[in-house]
């Protein structure tokens, strides 16, 4: 397979996560408690890569989740912090995790053991404090950063090399929504979901470092990327 069909893979995947990620009910089909292997992947991914995480986004969607949700997304960041190979400080995740609270009946992360009475009692003997916290029950904190792809790849992805170089910013978002339109500062408004005078200041300090490109259309300014921001994050 070629590294083009990987990219273009790779991208088409993280594009399609994020599409369903905007909306909550979509997410809620995700379930965390049936799939260990993609939960500790997720968890070593937020661990090693938290510098690429949209804080904001993350909290605006934890905040409309469902109950559920938000104990096991506490428990899932608390994991990529805390876990032997944690990040240790990730300072993104904190307004998410401010919205994040336990379960109001105690039961097993993942529903095989929560189904079987001997695992139910042994994951109620031996689970971590971190899980425990949010009144779920699991005895494992190992995380899988051999499952996951290098930052190499990673950064193949349009939206999160735009991320490495400007922070998970609403700059960042700008150039990502700008890559295939022309638009102007109200429309990147509505799109991004800020308001438009954040989104006005963040047009202005990328007019400014050469990475936006402003022209007059009537009453209104459109906007495009430049060339500087063509090569850089699209790679022409």
């Amino acid at each position: 397979m070629s590294d083009s069909l990987d990219e273009q893979r790779l991208a088409q995947a993280f594009a399609a996560l994020r599409k369903r990620m905007q909306h909550p009910a979509r997410a809620e089909r995700m379930r965390a408690s049936e799939d260990e292997r993609l939960i500790t992947c997720v968890a070593a991914w937020l661990a090693q890569y938290h510098d690429l995480i949209d804080g904001r986004r993350l909290s605006e969607l934890t905040r409309a989740a469902t109950p559920r949700t938000r104990a096991y997304l506490g428990a899932l960041l608390s994991l990529a912090i805390e876990a032997p190979e944690g990040a240790g400080r990730a300072p993104q995740f904190d307004t998410a995790l401010s919205h994040c609270e336990p379960l109001r009946r105690s039961r097993a992360f993942y529903d095989v053991a929560e189904r079987l009475p001997a695992h139910r009692r042994w994951m109620r003997e031996h689970s971590k404090p971190v899980y425990r916290r949010w009144r779920l029950r699991h005895d494992d904190t190992t995380l899988q950063h051999k499952s996951i792809h290098a930052l190499s790849t990673l950064l193949q992805v349009t939206e999160l090399r735009a991320r490495a170089l400007l922070g998970p910013s609403i700059e960042a978002n700008c150039l990502v929504y700008t890559q295939e339109r022309v638009v102007n500062a109200r429309s990147l408004a509505r799109q991004l979901g800020v308001t438009y005078a954040a989104t006005h200041a963040a047009v202005e300090r990328l007019v400014g470092r050469g990475l936006l490109v402003r022209t007059r259309n009537g009453v209104s300014q459109d906007l495009r990327l430049s060339e500087l921001s063509t090569r850089i994050f699209m790679g022409q």
